[in-house]
């Protein structure tokens, strides 16, 4: 997209403005696929995918953006189930530390193993979720 804010813009707008995103909780036989991010906010905590929404992309758009670059797979079927408003520690270098989210259930046939992007450093299929997700979420 050539709309894209300058890094320094962008890093001002992240101290001041709220950033919507989208997270995609993966599920196969009774687990939940969370990937270890690299970056901030969270970083070295295994998560859900997600990411945050581009100016004009639509939601199906932002799905399969960023499922393809986080796990190398989409999956287009998914359904809203909670929504967060996440407020992290403002720590240096992290991309967002206000984001409203909702939150989206996916159903994969099976466990597979992703092809995770430079942004994460591991994955795992878990029967928990994050304490922080599940603290900070409210499901509907």
């Amino acid at each position: 997209m050539s709309n894209f804010i300058p890094e320094e813009e962008y890093q001002g707008i992240l101290k001041k403005m709220p950033i919507f995103c989208a997270d995609y909780l993966i599920t196969a036989e009774k687990k939940y696929l969370l990937i270890k991010r690299n970056d901030e906010p969270v970083k070295g905590v295994y998560w859900v995918i997600g990411g945050r929404l581009r100016f004009k992309e639509t939601m199906a758009q932002l799905a399969e953006r960023v499922q393809m670059q986080e796990i190398g797979r989409s999956f287009p079927e998914c359904k809203i189930i909670g929504f967060s408003n996440y407020f992290f520690p403002d720590v240096p270098n992290a991309r967002a530390t206000h984001t409203p989210t909702l939150l989206h259930i996916v159903a994969a046939d099976k466990m597979f193993e992703p092809k995770i992007d430079n942004k994460h450093t591991d994955y795992i299929w878990s029967e928990r979720l994050p304490d922080e997700l599940l603290k900070q979420t409210t499901f509907v």
